[in-house]
């Protein structure tokens, strides 16, 4: 049996495969994940993309694979970019878009941050983009301010403008990550000369999946999209 991780600023996925089968999936917080909920005993394999520096000590231990331009080089270029900071997730990402996607592509990995990854049609990858989250943009004015609240995630945008302080931040910091992405698409798509495809993925994707500025510009790429790109990298 293989073992697959996917440990995010937030969360931590778990998937288990045996052969070409999926036994079992988890998803855990990522302060408190251990590797005492792997089922080491069991395992032949363990591949992980971590963006959590204070696990990577933990993970060698357990002597985990990680996802790295060298490893994952059979299926993305990575040639045309400065790799050597490249997040494990986002390889993974691209990875992914590989065997899903029409290609050109880009994943929008929608968590603490979002990030997007784009492939071209010979699979180089042509680099991507990083922006705050919506929850990492209402921390970050709760916590830079003196007065202003953390205000909690919803699924749609208040009337514009916000009557209140709490509509006035749902509606600056939801309509600029919405704003955000639409921009950024549409100078990528001006950079590559056509329309690529567009997956959205990560915890927070319902949200930009429904808005009507970005309604039917992206597929869902559902819950396991980084955990598949891990797994697709260790083939």
């Amino acid at each position: 049996m293989r073992c697959y991780l996917n440990i995010g600023n937030t969360h931590t996925q778990i998937l288990y495969i045996a052969p070409d089968r999926l036994i079992f999936s988890d998803t855990v917080t990522t302060v408190d994940f251990s590797p005492e909920m792997i089922h080491l005993d069991e395992v032949s394999f363990i591949g992980a993309a971590c963006v959590v520096e204070r696990l990577f000590p933990v993970l060698k231990k357990i002597n985990a694979h990680m996802v790295t331009p060298e490893t994952a080089s059979k299926y993305v270029d990575f040639s045309l970019v400065d790799a050597s900071t490249l997040g494990q997730d986002r390889i993974a990402n691209a990875v992914y878009l590989t065997k899903i996607a029409a290609l050109p592509a880009v994943s929008i990995d929608f968590g603490t941050c979002i990030t997007a990854e784009v492939v071209d049609d010979q699979r180089r990858f042509l680099g991507g983009a990083i922006f705050p989250g919506r929850t990492l943009t209402r921390r970050a004015l709760n916590l830079y301010t003196s007065k202003l609240p953390f205000v909690e995630l919803s699924d749609d945008l208040p009337p514009c403008p916000g009557a209140n302080t709490a509509d006035a931040i749902r509606m600056g910091t939801d309509a600029a990550a919405i704003d955000a992405m639409a921009g950024f698409l549409a100078r990528l798509e001006n950079r590559l000369g056509c329309r690529p495809t567009v997956y959205a993925c990560g915890g927070d994707r319902a949200f930009f999946l429904h808005t009507p500025e970005l309604a039917g510009r992206m597929r869902d790429g559902k819950d396991n999209f980084t955990l598949r790109g891990v797994e697709r990298t260790f083939r």
